[in-house]
C-alpha cells in the first residue's frame, strides 16, 4: 500500500501550525537556518574549573546544572550516575540545600584530597548542619528566617529576572524550531516529493523523518512546560515564604509565660491520686496525655511508676520529650485518638487543650476518649477558669492560640451529655498564687459589697472536669 505523500505533508504542516501558530510578524524578519535544530541553553553559564571559588559562583546554577558544576568545581570530575541521581533527588525534594550538597562534597574524603577552596562555605554549611538538630535546630531555623526577611525582596527580584530570561530563551528556541519545521515542509512540497509516486522507498523515508520531527516537537513542548512549572513553583515559594517556625515560637512563648517546670509539676501532682483511684497507669491500662507540651506531667507519672504516653503536634516539644526518654509521638491529637483501639487506655488527660479547640472538634475529642477508655477509665480535662475575672479578662488572652474561655458548668454539662458519669468540677488552687487583694475588714463601710468583688479575684485560676466511663 503506497503512502499519499501530499496527504502526509499537509497533515504534518497543519499539526505544526496548530501547535506553534503561523509565522509571527516579529520572527519573519530573522533568517532561518537549514542546519541542525536549535537547542535550549541555560542563561546561567556553566562554572569553569579554577583554583578557588566564591560561594555565590557555585550557587548560581540550578537543578542538574548545579550538581554538575559542583562536582566539576570541587571534585574536578563529572558526577557519576548514582551521585547525580541521589543529589538531584535530595535537592528537588527539598531534603538538602545547595549549601549542604556543596559542603558534603567539599569535606568528603575525595573533596579533602582535592583541597579546592570555596570562600564563604564553611560557616553556612556548619549552620545548616546545626539546623537539623532537634530543638536547637528549630530555633535556629526560626532565627535565620527572621534574619533573611530583609533580603527577600532582592532575592525575589533576581529570581524573577532569571525566570524571565529562561522563559524568553525557551520561547525563542520553540519559535525557531517551529519556523524550521515549516520551512522544511514547504521545501519538501516545492521539491516535488509529493508528486513522486513511483519511488515508494523515498516516500516512506520522508514520512519517517516527518514523524520524528513531530515526536521531537512534542518532547520539546513537554520539557518547556515542565521547566515553566518548576519556575512558577519556585517563584511562588519566594513570594509566599514560611518565615516563622511557629513550633519554636510557641515553645519560647511557653517558657516566657507559663512558668518554670517545677511550678507546673507541683500543679499536676494532685492528678496522681485521680489516676490511681481509677486503676490507670498499668501497661494494660496506660495514661494517655493529649497535648503533652514539655512533658512535665508525663515525667511525674513515670516517677510514680505509672505507665504513660503522650502526643503533641509541636515538633519542638516532641523533641524535648524524647530527649528526656518520654514516650511521645508527634501528630494531630484527633488523628492519634482515632487510630487507637477501643478500650485501650485506663486514663486520658488533657492539660489546657480544650480551650484551643473548636466546638465540633472538642465534642468529637470527648467522644473518642469515651471509645478509647476502658470501662471505669478516667478523663481529666484542665482549662483556665473564667470565674476568676483576672483570668477571663487578661490571663486567658495572653495565649494567642486560645479560642474562648469555657465556664466550668458548660464543660461539665458537655462531658456528661456525651455519656460520662460521676462528672465533677475540681477548682485548683494548688501552686497557683493569684496575688488577689485581701478582704476588707467587716467594720469598713461598704465592706460587704467590696468583699463580694474581691472574693471573685480569689477564685481558682484553673479547674478540671474529672469523669468516669461507665462500667
Amino acid at each position: 500500500m503506497r503512502l499519499d505523500v501530499q496527504k502526509v505533508l499537509l497533515q504534518v504542516k497543519d499539526e505544526v501550525i496548530r501547535r506553534g501558530g503561523a509565522f509571527a510578524e516579529d520572527t519573519m524578519n530573522g533568517s532561518i537556518t537549514t542546519g541542525a535544530f536549535p537547542h535550549w541553553v541555560a542563561t546561567v553559564p556553566p562554572v569553569k574549573v579554577q583554583p578557588s571559588y566564591a560561594l555565590a559562583d557555585l550557587l548560581a546554577p540550578d537543578d542538574r546544572a548545579f550538581i554538575e558544576s559542583a562536582y566539576l568545581a570541587i571534585l574536578r570530575r563529572r558526577p557519576d550516575a548514582e551521585g547525580m541521581r541521589v543529589n538531584l533527588e535530595q535537592l528537588r525534594l527539598g531534603r538538602m540545600s545547595k549549601i549542604e550538597i556543596l559542603g558534603m562534597l567539599r569535606w568528603s574524603q575525595e573533596g579533602l584530597a582535592r583541597g579546592v577552596h570555596v570562600d564563604g562555605l564553611l560557616i553556612p554549611y556548619t549552620v545548616h548542619k546545626w539546623k537539623r538538630k532537634p530543638y536547637i535546630g528549630a530555633l535556629l531555623r526560626w532565627a535565620m528566617a527572621v534574619a533573611q526577611i530583609s533580603q527577600h525582596a532582592e532575592r525575589t527580584r533576581r529570581l524573577e529576572a532569571a525566570h524571565a530570561a529562561e522563559t524568553h530563551e525557551l520561547g525563542r528556541v520553540l519559535n525557531t524550531l517551529s519556523r524550521q519545521v515549516q520551512m522544511r515542509l514547504l521545501r519538501l512540497e516545492e521539491s516535488g516529493f509529493d508528486r513522486d509516486r513511483e519511488n515508494s522507498d523515498r516516500v516512506e523515508e520522508v514520512a519517517a523523518e516527518l514523524a520524528d520531527l513531530r515526536v521531537a516537537f512534542d518532547k520539546l513542548q513537554v520539557h518547556i512546560q515542565a521547566e515553566l512549572g518548576d519556575l512558577r513553583d519556585q517563584l511562588h515559594e519566594l513570594r509566599h515564604p514560611k518565615v516563622l517556625n511557629l513550633d519554636a515560637m510557641y515553645v519560647a512563648f511557653e517558657e516566657k509565660f507559663r512558668g518554670p517546670a517545677e511550678l507546673i509539676r507541683a500543679r499536676a501532682t494532685p492528678y496522681i491520686d485521680i489516676m490511681r483511684e481509677a486503676g490507670a497507669g498499668s501497661e494494660a491500662a496506660p495514661v494517655v496525655d493529649l497535648g503533652s507540651g514539655r512533658g512535665d506531667w508525663l515525667e511525674i507519672l513515670r516517677e510514680h511508676g505509672l505507665a504513660a504516653r503522650g502526643v503533641d503536634s509541636n515538633g519542638v516539644f516532641v523533641g524535648l520529650c524524647q530527649l528526656r526518654g518520654l514516650d511521645v509521638v508527634q501528630g494531630d491529637v484527633m488523628d492519634v485518638l482515632r487510630a487507637m483501639p477501643d478500650a485501650s487506655a485506663g486514663g486520658i488527660t488533657g492539660m489546657h487543650i480544650a480551650e484551643h479547640l473548636p466546638l465540633d472538634v472538642l465534642v468529637e475529642m470527648i467522644d473518642e476518649c469515651m471509645r478509647v477508655l476502658q470501662p471505669g477509665g478516667v478523663l481529666a480535662l484542665e482549662t483556665p477558669n473564667p470565674e476568676n475575672p483576672w483570668v477571663s479578662s487578661l490571663w486567658f488572652w495572653l495565649d494567642p492560640t486560645h479560642r474562648n474561655p469555657l465556664p466550668p458548668q458548660t464543660l461539665e454539662w458537655m462531658v456528661e451529655a456525651r455519656g460520662f458519669e460521676a462528672v465533677r468540677i475540681e477548682r485548683w488552687t494548688v501552686a497557683r498564687d493569684v496575688g488577689a487583694p485581701a478582704f476588707v475588714p467587716a467594720d469598713v463601710p461598704g465592706a460587704e459589697s467590696m468583699n463580694v468583688l474581691i472574693g471573685q479575684t480569689h477564685a481558682a485560676p484553673d479547674y478540671a472536669i474529672v469523669a468516669r466511663k461507665p462500667r
